[in-house]
């Protein structure tokens, strides 16, 4: 672990001067997806190669890859994403230095704790495929594709004049309010169940935190916080569940109000 802890400090450092070289902390937006690709490579290349670790590595790649993918072509030519701007805003003359706190130190810790799973699957002595990871792999490939399916069509959406000021209630939206984070969720405890095991188990405190920073911190409030105050949304919100498909809807709408 001492190896990975390294690698993700000089991986974050680096991604901190770009950062400051391109006045941009939203870079590391991006640094997200490909550091865990990176702590996927150095695991595997640390320890003996098998079947289902190569596996692992093609998942976390292939999710790590996407996602770095999406967010960079996403912001490609804009300015500084809303949300480090008022970071910047509210820090000051003084914003690199709490950015490098506050925002880089802090997702490289946050790094290496989701990934855990990651490092501990990669360190194992599982050679062969059994139903843990078939079933595993099958959690994630759902929650892979229906991460990328929302990403895709709201992007699509987005770039429809005719959507202008208009809220996505389309494609995956139609299911539940936040696909793509159902999908980060199944991707994560996905790669949980396909490394599970005697030595492994404590490690769910990676999808665990994902599942806690996606429903108390930085996702879901923020998201209902803000369009809350629209009456469409709220309508939306009473017959749309949160998360789960096909549930019903658990919100107390009549707590919001028009601003």
């Amino acid at each position: 672990m001492l190896f990975i802890i390294l690698s993700i400090l000089v991986f974050i450092h680096g991604f901190f001067w770009l950062a400051w070289k391109k006045d941009k902390l939203a870079i590391m937006d991006i640094a997200w997806g490909l550091g865990f690709v990176m702590v996927a490579i150095v695991g595997y290349l640390q320890n003996y190669h098998t079947g289902p670790k190569a596996m692992l590595l093609v998942m976390i790649s292939a999710w790590g890859l996407r996602l770095a993918w999406h967010i960079s072509t996403r912001s490609m030519g804009k300015g500084e994403d809303p949300r480090y701007q008022a970071m910047r805003d509210e820090w000051g003359a003084n914003y690199l230095k709490e950015a490098y706190k506050k925002v880089f130190l802090a997702q490289g810790a946050a790094m290496f704790v989701v990934s855990l799973p990651v490092q501990l699957g990669m360190s194992g002595d599982f050679e062969r495929f059994g139903i843990k990871q078939i079933l595993g792999l099958a959690i994630f490939v759902v929650g892979l594709g229906f991460e990328a399916w929302a990403d895709a069509h709201l992007e699509r959406f987005k770039k429809d004049p005719a959507n202008k000021g208009k809220l996505c209630m389309t494609g995956p939206w139609v299911y539940c309010r936040f696909p793509n984070y159902l999908g980060e969720m199944l991707v994560w405890w996905g790669v949980y169940i396909y490394i599970f095991g005697f030595w492994t188990a404590w490690t769910i405190v990676g999808p665990l935190i994902i599942c806690y920073s996606l429903f108390k911190v930085t996702g879901i409030p923020l998201i209902e916080k803000k369009y809350m105050k629209r009456a469409d949304y709220r309508e939306y919100a009473s017959r749309v569940p949160r998360l789960i498909p096909f549930t019903k809807p658990r919100l107390p709408v009549s707590n919001y109000s028009d601003a």
